[in-house]
């Protein structure tokens, strides 16, 4: 593949000489009018001059025999009456008379001559000159003209050279810094002293660096992050395995092994979650799609009814309108999933939870609200934080839940929200999401 270096000499030099092909086309075109405009007003002046002379000194014009003499400029000639020539500058050219008067062409084999003739009393008056003997004489002008030029044009080559080399070493010194970082290395590449040309660039590839490093922070982070949350259960699961294997009464081996399948059950709902919120880091691909959020919400409480009766929960859904918004529809289902289980975990036997759908003015609103213990207000921001749970929690949980809900919502550009009920204790989550953005009508 051939470089920038050399695609931007070759159109340029080609350009320099396009131009100067150009010019000294032009400029021979200028020299050959020019010289035609002064070489026929001197084909009148002989013309007009030997008119005079004929009329003046008629002897002496009476006297000029054919090939007396001869003239290296122009043709002169005499015709008399008939069609006979009486004197010729040039004896070798056998040159006929023109057919009319003033200015002509007259093709003699294959030279052309510019012919001018008038009458002279009795006599005509012809004066000529090859066409080609112009052509010489323009094209001789037009060279010395040109000469300064193309004297030029090498110096004009080195120079572009010059240019365009200079002009592309920034690029050749962002390759080299690039090339010289390895996969840990993501500051950001110098944007001082660069051409307007390259700095849009540069800066694209500094918030490439920045995403890239967002990304393997995040990447780092949720490595740790997994592995400390995953050794207490697998630590547990090991504990009561060997508890199982070590139990002599029937009874405890079976509390020993309903144990270890609530530790099973406990692991898988954290590897689950881990996975949601690897999911939902930034730089994760989504397809992005319209959909309905009120009836996204209703299936997805309908899936999580048997949980909230197994705990006494009474779950209810408000969602009749249709409220459209623009999302990805598998993270919403964790965003609603997450909400009402974390709810219905947090509700004591017997309690309440509300899940309803709306819009206002501000945009299309999802709450869930519950009458369990609730949460302090000092606490209210922190619960979305990444394995945080309050202090004397007896309900059992990996603290990712809410932190994963509110991925969600960043990456659907939604608002959410810890308030108190209006009346009595409990927490309700409320999210918030843009209005869709409007689409082109379709062809009609």
């Amino acid at each position: 593949m051939i470089s920038i270096h050399k695609r931007l000499l070759i159109w340029l030099l080609t350009g320099l000489l396009a131009v100067s092909s150009i010019a000294g086309i032009a400029t021979y075109r200028k020299m050959l009018e020019e010289v035609n405009e002064m070489q026929d007003f001197e084909l009148r002046q002989v013309a007009n001059a030997i008119e005079y002379a004929s009329r003046a000194l008629p002897a002496g014009v009476n006297a000029l025999k054919p090939r007396e003499t001869a003239n290296p400029s122009f043709l002169v000639q005499l015709w008399r009456p008939g069609a006979r020539l009486q004197y010729s500058s040039q004896p070798d050219v056998d040159l006929p008379l023109a057919a009319g008067r003033g200015f002509s062409f007259i093709d003699r084999g294959d030279e052309r001559w510019r012919v001018f003739s008038l009458d002279a009393g009795d006599r005509i008056v012809q004066t000529a000159q090859s066409v080609e003997d112009r052509q010489e004489t323009a094209a001789d002008m037009s060279l010395r003209m040109l000469i300064p030029f193309l004297v030029l044009v090498p110096v004009l080559a080195v120079l572009v050279l010059l240019a365009v080399r200079r002009g592309l070493s920034p690029l050749g010194r962002i390759a080299a810094d690039i090339g010289r970082r390895d996969s840990t290395t993501m500051q950001p590449l110098d944007e001082g002293a660069l051409p307007a040309e390259i700095r849009p660039l540069v800066s694209a590839l500094n918030d490439l660096l920045g995403r890239l490093a967002e990304a393997m922070d995040a990447q780092r982070r949720f490595v740790a992050d997994a592995a400390h949350e995953l050794r207490t259960p697998l630590t547990a699961l090991t504990l009561q395995a060997q508890l199982v294997q070590q139990s002599a009464d029937e009874g405890e081996r079976r509390q020993a092994v309903a144990d270890l399948r609530q530790g099973i059950g406990r692991a898988a709902h954290l590897v689950q979650q881990l996975l949601d919120m690897a999911h939902q880091e930034p730089g994760s691909p989504h397809a992005t799609s319209r959909l309905n959020l009120a009836e996204l919400v209703r299936v997805r409480v309908g899936e999580l009814a048997p949980l909230a009766a197994a705990r006494e929960i009474d779950l209810g859904v408000t969602a009749d309108r249709p409220q459209w918004i623009d999302g990805d529809e598998p993270s919403l289902r964790i965003l609603v999933g997450n909400l009402v289980d974390n709810a219905v975990r947090y509700t004591q036997a017997g309690g309440k939870v509300d899940v309803s759908v709306g819009a206002d003015a501000e945009g299309v609103w999802l709450a869930v609200a519950d009458n369990g213990p609730g949460i302090p207000e000092e606490e209210r921001e922190r619960v979305f934080e990444r394995f945080y749970r309050p202090a004397g929690q007896p309900t059992p949980g990996s603290g990712l839940g809410l932190s994963i809900v509110r991925q969600v919502a960043s990456l659907h550009r939604a608002d959410i929200r810890l308030e108190a009920p209006a009346s009595g204790p409990g927490a309700v989550f409320r999210v918030r999401f843009p209005f869709p953005v409007p689409r082109e009508a379709g062809p009609g």
